[in-house]
């Protein structure tokens, strides 16, 4: 019935390789923190907030056979609990049951979180994308759509692109913010069933898988029911009008510059130079007569007229000066002094409260 397909791989692996891809969707879709850390999502990664604070990160690895074979769950920090192992390794009923069709890989992962009793978390060191991430699994790691299984990621030229997904809190993952993506359609919720799929053969979707033309009418056509293109345009239309808005806005900007450098060449050199006049005549007043100098000019009287005081006492002592002429120029002199002496301890009770 394949021998049409027998010049690609054979036709069991397709349905393998498509609920793998299903099934890693299904967990980025349920865990929105969730990465993956390298092209082909075989190892993916979610922070984890423990009860008491600790904020460490669960490993997903999926082996070459999954789903066939059951993925690998751990912990990259050390936490005692006894679903992990001594090097970080979960094993839960949950997991021990993998191969039961209804064991999904988001069940798992939710059921991973529940009984460790976390919650799940931003992982500090994944704010850029993987280096060696592709344009398709980047946008994935910033819950922008999801690519379609690997054998068909490329796709015709003017194809649509995969609807973008709808987180919990309502928001258009990838749809930027402020004001342009508050007013559009959010798109509708994942349904859990697509009657498109379901009303298809398994020869029909063992051909979609591998022709690409048949996979776009397929996801057109889901596309086309669901509207999932309309928020696209929307956005397309939002964003034309903010690119007319910055455009404009650059224009206005352009001429603002131009003022200010006719400003600068015109009228700012003659202010600057008045300026720089009118600073320098500030600082040479404050020169004689700030506070410091005052205060130091007032010591200095004081200082002198003490000293002047002591020599007419040696003049006297050396009988070089009468009695009656010491006693009129010493007294002139102690007047003085103590005149000084009072204007010198007012200063220094006044001046610092200006000098603050």
């Amino acid at each position: 019935m394949f021998s049409h397909l027998d010049h690609h791989r054979p036709a069991q692996n397709y349905g393998q390789q498509f609920d793998r891809a299903q099934q890693v969707n299904e967990l980025l879709v349920a865990q929105p923190l969730c990465r993956a850390t390298n092209p082909d999502r075989s190892l993916l990664e979610v922070g984890v907030r423990l009860t008491d604070g600790t904020l460490t990160s669960l490993r997903i690895s999926l082996p070459p056979s999954f789903p066939t074979d059951r993925p690998a769950l751990s912990i990259t920090s050390p936490v005692r609990h006894p679903w992990v192992d001594s090097i970080g390794r979960l094993s839960f009923p949950l997991l021990d049951r993998w191969g039961i069709p209804t064991v999904r890989l988001a069940a798992v992962v939710a059921d991973a979180f529940k009984g460790l009793g976390g919650t799940p978390a931003p992982l500090p060191s994944r704010a850029q994308a993987p280096a060696g991430g592709t344009s398709a699994q980047s946008g994935q790691l910033y819950g922008q759509p999801l690519p379609p299984p690997p054998l068909l990621q490329q796709q015709q030229p003017g194809s649509h692109p995969l609807p973008m997904q709808q987180h919990s809190s309502g928001a258009l993952s990838g749809a930027g913010s402020g004001p342009a993506s508050s007013a559009v359609q959010q798109p509708p919720a994942i349904p859990s069933s697509f009657p498109e799929v379901d009303s298809m053969s398994e020869e029909q979707l063992s051909l979609a898988l591998v022709n690409q033309h048949t996979y776009k009418q397929l996801v057109d056509q889901i596309a086309q029911r669901l509207k999932l293109y309309e928020p696209v345009e929307q956005l397309k239309a939002k964003n034309l009008e903010l690119a007319a808005a910055n455009l404009a806005a650059a224009e206005e900007q352009a001429d603002k510059r131009n003022q200010v450098a006719i400003i600068r060449s015109s009228e700012y050199a003659p202010a600057k130079a008045a300026f720089d006049a009118q600073w320098a005549r500030q600082q040479a007043v404050l020169s004689k007569l700030s506070p410091e100098v005052l205060l130091r000019r007032v010591q200095e009287g004081v200082k002198a007229a003490e000293e002047e005081g002591e020599m007419l006492v040696q003049q006297l002592a050396a009988r070089e000066l009468s009695v009656p002429a010491f006693v009129q120029q010493y007294t002139e002199v102690q007047a003085k002094y103590h005149e000084r002496d009072l204007k010198l301890q007012a200063a220094q009770q006044t001046l610092p409260q200006y000098n603050g």
